[in-house]
């Protein structure tokens, strides 16, 4: 995320657009672009409409926190299977609530500002956030509200595969994920696929389940061992203990082993 925020950051998206307005004059293509720039940021546009959608939580209330994922994007497409819809997600966790429950949803902080930016899309379509906020018991928060505190104050976190589920269980906040994310092996995470999985999990957790510690700590060893060590992306390779050569000879090792074991 810190490589993506450098990367997209006030100053470099001022001097992208330094250019982009070169290039533009240059081709004069700038006639085209500069009135429909215009129309995209004082016109309907996603932030616009989410922003007239939103109230304030209130922690005394029970709740499921929903943190949108950013889409389009592998983890949602294809791990999410069928709740790459995820207002299908939260339709189901809607029909599911125990009485009194509702739904904290909130947008992606990446949303806005990668690929698409605050323009409608096929992932983020115009109406996509009235569809949303229509759906019973759900209310849109604000962008800009601490996921740690909607984290900690909620009932319990729900995600197609996102980081957030994984930051819950470490924060022993019961999580249901309903696509196939890298800790969907952990013995404390629910793993959700119908209405009726859905009911069955929150009605646990409304009755008093909570995330054993000890089994975390015993599948985060068991997932180490198993692990293959390695940063094969290059701007977490910068900041890992591991070498990019180390990585290589990993990756190496492992594809040898698996060739060697085929039957």
């Amino acid at each position: 995320m810190k490589y993506w925020k450098k990367k997209h950051s006030t100053l470099n998206r001022i001097i992208f657009r330094i250019n982009l307005l070169k290039n533009s004059i240059k081709d004069f293509s700038v006639f085209k672009k500069v009135p429909a720039f215009i129309i995209r940021q004082f016109g309907p546009n996603l932030e616009r409409e989410y922003g007239k959608l939103t109230i304030l939580p209130d922690f005394s209330k029970k709740f499921v926190y929903v943190p949108l994922g950013f889409q389009p994007e592998r983890t949602t497409s294809p791990q999410g299977d069928m709740f790459v819809d995820q207002i299908l997600m939260i339709e189901t966790i809607s029909a599911s609530l125990p009485k009194d429950w509702i739904i904290y949803v909130k947008e992606h902080p990446s949303q806005w500002w990668l690929r698409s930016g605050i323009r409608y899309s096929c992932a983020r379509y115009k109406g996509y956030y009235r569809r949303i906020a229509k759906i019973k018991n759900v209310k849109l928060v604000p962008i800009t509200t601490n996921t740690y505190n909607l984290i900690d104050k909620a009932q319990a976190v729900a995600v197609a595969t996102g980081t957030a589920g994984w930051e819950a269980l470490l924060r022993s906040k019961p999580t249901l994920a309903f696509g196939y994310p890298w800790y969907r092996d952990c013995p404390e995470l629910f793993r959700i696929n119908s209405v009726e999985l859905c009911k069955s999990a929150l009605d646990k957790i409304n009755n008093g389940w909570k995330v054993n510690q000890q089994k975390m700590i015993y599948y985060l060893k068991c997932f180490d061992n198993v692990a293959l060590h390695g940063s094969p992306e290059v701007f977490v390779a910068k900041k890992s203990k591991v070498s990019e050569q180390e990585t290589r000879d990993n990756m190496f090792k492992a594809f040898v082993t698996e060739v060697e074991n085929l039957p």
